[in-house]
């Protein structure tokens, strides 16, 4: 009955780790998606709105917000070093050869592994977050800007 345990664990731990990789691309592409919308936004509304050649105030400030929103997106499309999604299969093997009859205590130790894998990756997922949520405002702020600074120059 233990044994059902430690493997149900495991397999806890693992769906875990799946769906924690799975977030971290969909969080990637979601950011790359901004970053395409963030240089739409300033080659259309900002060419526009720089047709005079002048920048106002109200354009200087949506440059500024674009300027933050790119840097705010590559950081969340930086690479990450560090961030395991899986197991080696020698290492797993040579660490739990000595436990070769023992499945319980194989299931237990992968599901504890696996564990601290989740844990330190989402350390980096949770510091991410924050700057995918600045890129999206600021490109909103920066619609917005471009948009007052169109008007006024109609």
């Amino acid at each position: 009955m233990s044994e059902l345990l430690a493997e149900l664990a495991d397999r806890s731990a693992a769906q875990a780790l799946t769906q924690q990789e799975s977030a971290m691309n969909e969080l990637r592409s979601r950011t790359g998606v901004l970053v395409a919308a963030d240089a739409v936004t300033a080659s259309f509304l900002g060419a526009a709105a720089l047709k005079d050649g002048q920048l106002n105030t109200t354009g200087a400030l949506a440059l500024v917000c674009f300027v933050l929103s790119i840097g705010s997106a590559l950081y969340v499309l930086l690479p990450r070093v560090g961030l395991k999604f899986s197991l080696s299969g020698p290492v797993l093997y040579t660490s739990l050869y000595s436990e070769r009859d023992n499945p319980e205590e194989i299931y237990r130790r992968l599901a504890y592994w696996l564990e601290e894998f989740w844990s330190a990756n989402q350390d980096v997922l949770d510091r991410m977050y924050p700057f995918f949520t600045a890129a999206v405002v600021l490109l909103l702020v920066q619609l917005v800007l471009w948009a007052v600074d169109l008007t006024a120059t109609l």
